[in-house]
């Protein structure tokens, strides 16, 4: 998709401000608990159970990087069981989800993307879930079903939506409808100034109505 370096962009951001401000956020939710001892307690165990949600994701990339499909479920099932409170977790069923899809398993995949929108701690990568769930579905031939997926608020991800949308019609044969959804979905990306020139190719294709 045209907007993939701007979704990936996206996930470095948030693990860029998790890195650098877990430790305030932390802090700023134990405020106003009662007593002292128990509050400073209670931070230093969040704190150390974020850097381990940290350490733990690093672990889960270095799987990925060495091409260990088997151990990468296992990790994954801990973070998710372990650490669901944390971004981290968000990530790392995302990256399980790309393994999965490129090993052939696109059920599974699908209820990694789900879990992410279930449960998912981070807006932005909950958007980017199920966009890429509803691209996973209609190329499944679940068309329909990717439709009501994108049926939600959108946020910053308009664009996003509204190309994979379009896709999704195209699909469908539903020409008319594919092309007035690519005219909004360029629209929206003008709006933000990204790059949407394979999304232009898409919709010259379909021509004029």
């Amino acid at each position: 998709m045209d907007n993939y370096e701007t979704e990936e962009q996206q996930v470095e951001a948030i693990k860029k401000w998790w890195s650098e401000n877990y430790k305030m956020a932390v802090l700023l939710a134990v405020v106003g608990l009662g007593s002292i001892v128990g509050v400073q307690q209670w931070k230093q165990s969040q704190v150390v159970k974020a850097q381990t949600a940290s350490i733990e994701y690093d672990h889960i990339l270095q799987t990925v990087r060495e091409g260990k499909n088997e151990v990468i479920a296992q990790q994954v099932e801990t973070m998710l069981n372990d650490y669901s409170e944390y971004p981290y977790a968000d990530l790392s069923a995302m990256l399980e989800a790309k393994q999965l899809i490129e090993s052939g398993k696109l059920s599974e995949a699908e209820e990694k993307f789900q879990w992410v929108i279930e449960h998912g701690q981070a807006h932005n990568l909950q958007h980017i879930s199920r966009i890429r769930l509803a691209t996973l579905m209609s190329a499944q031939g679940k068309n329909e079903e990717a439709l009501k997926l994108l049926n939600v608020e959108q946020g910053a991800f308009k664009a996003s939506y509204l190309e994979v949308k379009g896709d999704i019609l195209v699909a469908l044969k539903r020409v008319s409808d594919a092309r007035s959804a690519y005219d909004q979905a360029l629209e929206a990306y003008a709006a933000i100034g990204a790059n949407a020139q394979i999304l232009r190719v898409k919709r010259n294709d379909l021509g004029n109505s």
